[in-house]
């Protein structure tokens, strides 16, 4: 491990050169009768690009981190995951389960302006029940080729559509301006949840149609904040939406902020040693080695929570060394200390995973059969997967300390049973793009909830149909799996639907595609001047920002 000594001497050389002046941003003077909390620039330190922000494309927190700014879905969820109207104001669903019909909610635009007040080419008009129509035809068109259409499968149209046996998507239509009616093929339990997605998001066609793929660098949305820049690399800035239809109790317009400006710095020490100088009033990750240190100085601004997520290294069932060797993966599982891993990397920070389902979840099973540490039963099944003096592996991780250090835990533990694990740090764009492509055999990997079901983890993440993109980097496939998470997805039953669920993820458990690792909680850590801000139990990477302000 390096010496921090002299990282940290030289991140506050970096740090007074580059930020000198700018311990704490200026915030404006209210207008006369104005709410005191309008003006300034919200600063954000995170650790990567977000690859996409076209939201039609993006699968990744990195991006929804940004993209919940610039767009805005039929529902959304709280702070504490339940679902509450967005853009439909409200609902109604038929006594069969088949049938929604949303009521829109009036005064919303989409973006007039953006880069540096540059008229975006819908002019700022008003949505209608038809451009929902239109999204969703756009979203599950096939060749918009977007990767999380397939959580819409359940509209009723959506398979002919995608084998182009008619042109449009049946099941949604618009009734009148402020009136859109969807319809499913069979009733879905999780289907409101799943429109909360941030890939589900309303969006102007004039703009998707004048920039095509590039509308990827100019987005236009509803948000509270609109594009100006993306400096690949760098930084992507955002600012007010004049135009945004939120008030606040006291009827004052929405949001407070001027901006926000995301800051790419994939080094935590220096995320740290910047944050404690009050160059930013966030950072994306508090890395393990000062967390103590930020409750003792931040003990009103750091918030943290459990949260529905599942770290873990996915092991390619189609690529050798992995595949037809159950054993092998098996092994790995049993070589390594969970708990130990937490308390000596983490700070405590996290929970042993037994399988797929975060604790929370509906259909997480405390009887799960899962892995204890045996470093002797996992030698023994070494030998039988035919490596009785080892094998040598390759992980590829991206770029991050934290994950650096876990890598360098599970290398030592796997280290005595036999197995010498290398390590490969790519950026996470690159590491998402060949995971995706099937090109590496074990991979670090993480997935947190993007609605709260059973669904999108057993199905999403590990269903024959999902290889790749779609969720499935493992390629796993097993029939009696995939029958089970098909049927769950199609039964009513609550209870029904647990049972074959818990028999799904026993299945996974059994075959090992992935070495289970630990579930997540989730942290922000805010400057003590950051007010209004509520840490949502679906993790950080969800914040909205329209109601948070800046107290001078």
């Amino acid at each position: 491990m390096l010496k921090r000594s002299f990282a940290v001497a030289l991140a506050l050389v970096m740090v007074v050169a580059v930020f000198a002046g700018c311990s704490k941003p200026a915030v404006d003077t209210p207008a006369e009768g104005k709410s005191d909390k309008y003006g300034g620039i919200f600063r954000m330190a995170v650790m990567s690009d977000p690859p996409d922000l076209d939201p039609v494309h993006a699968t990744d927190t990195s991006s929804s981190r940004v993209l919940y700014q610039l767009f805005e879905m039929l529902v959304d969820l709280d702070s504490e995951g339940e679902i509450v109207p967005n853009l439909a104001e409200s609902w109604t669903i038929s006594p069969d389960g088949l049938t929604y019909t949303f009521k829109l909610r009036q005064g919303v635009k989409f973006h007039a302006t953006t880069e540096n007040g540059t008229p975006t080419a819908n002019g700022g008009r008003a949505v209608t029940a038809e451009d929902w129509v239109w999204t969703f035809n756009y979203i599950t068109n096939p060749k918009t080729n977007s990767e999380r259409a397939y959580f819409l499968d359940m509209i009723k149209g959506y398979q002919d559509y995608q084998e182009g046996k008619t042109d449009h998507l049946a099941g949604v239509r618009a009734i009148d301006d402020s009136t859109l009616e969807i319809t499913l093929e069979y009733a879905f339990s999780p289907f409101i949840a799943v429109l909360a997605y941030n890939t589900f998001v309303v969006l102007p066609k004039e703009d998707v149609e004048k920039w095509g793929a590039e509308f990827n660098f100019h987005p236009v949305g509803t948000g509270p904040f609109k594009f100006e820049e993306w400096v690949q690399d760098d930084r992507v800035v955002l600012s007010k939406n004049e135009n945004y239809w939120r008030t606040d109790a006291d009827g004052n317009q929405l949001p407070y902020l001027d901006g926000i400006e995301f800051k790419v710095i994939n080094d935590l020490t220096m995320e740290w040693t910047e944050f404690t100088l009050g160059n930013f009033e966030s950072i994306e990750e508090l890395d393990d080695p000062y967390y103590h240190e930020a409750l003792s100085k931040y003990p009103d601004s750091f918030f943290e929570r459990p949260q529905m997520g599942t770290y873990y290294y996915g092991m390619n069932v189609t690529l050798e060394p992995f595949k037809d060797n159950k054993k092998l993966r098996q092994a790995l599982n049993y070589a390594i200390d969970r708990q130990g891993l937490i308390d000596l990397v983490r700070n405590g920070r996290a929970t042993p995973a037994k399988g797929v389902l975060p604790p929370g979840m509906f259909g997480y099973n405390e009887n799960l059969v899962g892995y204890e540490y045996n470093p002797e039963k996992a030698k023994q099944l070494l030998a039988e997967a035919g490596y009785p003096n080892g094998v040598k592996l390759t992980l590829q991780y991206n770029s991050s300390d934290a994950h650096k250090r876990i890598a360098e835990a599970l290398q030592q533990q796997l280290k005595q049973i036999g197995i010498d694990m290398e390590l490969k740090n790519v950026d996470w764009g690159a590491h998402l793009d060949s995971v995706e492509r099937s090109e590496v055999p074990f991979f670090r990997m993480g997935w947190v909830v993007d609605y709260p079901d059973p669904d999108n983890f057993l199905y999403v993440l590990l269903h024959t149909d999902n290889f790749g993109p779609n969720g499935n980097y493992t390629r796993f496939s097993n029939p009696e799996f995939d029958r089970l998470t098909k049927e769950a997805r199609v039964e009513s039953d609550p209870e029904k639907r647990r049972k074959m669920y818990q028999e799904a993820e026993q299945i996974v458990v059994e075959e090992a595609p992935w070495l289970f690792i630990y579930h997540y909680t989730t942290h922000q850590l805010l400057q003590p001047y950051v007010k209004g801000y509520e840490l949502p139990s679906f993790g950080a990477y969800s914040a909205k920002y329209y109601d948070v302000w800046l107290d001078n």
